[in-house]
């Protein structure tokens, strides 16, 4: 069986260790940030998995993530949004429990939500055993 429900642990290991992007964010949280949370930051969430599966089991998942940068300066939050991406949108990764074969950025989106620059990104991962 593909673990990719455990796509956040994945998820948060790749941007907390890449220096340039913790540069500029040092606050990274799963599905919703903190009350008391300092600008800039991530958030990350699982919003989509489908399994394709034939007469021997489960070959493939596609997992659908979002990714979330809230800013209170529009450049800044640009500058993580685009390195972001660049981590995240690779053709190929090799994890200790599967590998990701296939990156799409299915939409970005842009919004000035509660005092906040907010990047939305929504990537589907094609994922194998």
């Amino acid at each position: 069986m593909i673990n990719s429900l455990d796509i956040g642990k994945y998820v948060f290991n790749l941007l907390s260790t890449d220096s340039s992007i913790m540069e500029e964010c040092t606050r990274i949280y799963p599905l919703i940030a903190d009350n008391d949370a300092k600008f800039p930051f991530v958030t990350y969430r699982r919003i989509g998995l489908l399994s394709h599966t034939c007469k021997d089991g489960c070959y493939e998942d596609e997992v659908t993530i979002e990714i979330k940068v809230v800013s209170d300066k529009y450049s800044v939050g640009l500058s993580i949004a685009n390195k972001i991406r660049s981590l995240i949108q690779v053709p190929y990764r090799q994890f200790t429990d599967f590998e990701v074969n296939d990156v799409t950025l299915d939409f970005a989106i842009e919004e000035f939500i509660e005092n906040a620059f907010v990047q939305t990104m929504q990537f589907t991962l094609k994922i194998n055993d």
